[in-house]
């Protein structure tokens, strides 16, 4: 009992930590779409995009705040939605808003103190993001 008590507050605190990595303003530098044989770098299209990460406590909030924004010729696309880090913080899970159901599972496959990489799969599409924080 004691050791599943120890194991649980150690995930939570992977979790937190990577909440507290994530916490302010980052900007993608990479920004890759593969989908089969075809790869498409929007950065080099012209797209602009970034995330702001509200940091908090899972202990208290079961999710934290997140908006993206997308700039692609002259048009900006602002998308508030929540987010929490599970997995011992390699993965991140958002959603719309706190009532949506539908959840999408992003992979963490690196998180420092000013580079974020992501990776989301959705059938045979592989999208990978990489951010510097500002």
């Amino acid at each position: 009992m004691i050791a599943a008590i120890a194991l649980i507050a150690v995930a939570c605190n992977k979790n937190q930590k990577a909440v507290k990595k994530l916490e302010g303003n980052w900007n993608a530098t990479e920004f890759m779409v593969t989908d089969g044989e075809f790869t498409v770098d929007y950065l080099a299209f012209g797209f602009t995009i970034q995330m702001i990460f509200d940091g908090c406590k899972l202990k208290n909030d079961e999710v934290c705040n997140m908006t993206t924004t997308i700039t692609f010729d002259g048009e900006t696309e602002t998308e508030a939605s929540v987010y929490r880090v599970t997995n011992d913080g390699e993965r991140l899970e958002q959603k719309e808003n706190l009532t949506a159901t539908s959840l999408e599972t992003i992979d963490i496959v690196e998180l420092t103190k000013t580079s974020l990489k992501l990776v989301l799969v959705e059938d045979e599409t592989t999208t990978n993001i990489t951010l510097e924080k500002q």
